[in-house]
């Protein structure tokens, strides 16, 4: 199951829990509803862009960064 980052809709306390997609959640602090936070995930996969492909701007080069 995913971990997400929740926000509770009564005193703002910002958390995260892992649920499932359709389980609901409750503010560990006050008890009321929370909701799901729209989070920013990296995921380069072991690859990144070398300097020398963003001084080309025609061709990429790629670099194994494992």
């Amino acid at each position: 199951m995913p971990l997400y980052e929740l926000e509770c809709t009564s005193c703002g306390y910002r958390f995260e829990e892992i649920q499932g997609y359709n389980d609901s959640a409750q503010c560990p602090r006050c008890g009321a509803l929370a909701k799901r936070l729209i989070s920013v995930v990296n995921h380069s996969f072991g690859w990144t862009f070398s300097e020398a492909s963003h001084e080309r701007f025609g061709k990429d080069e790629v670099v194994r960064n494992i």
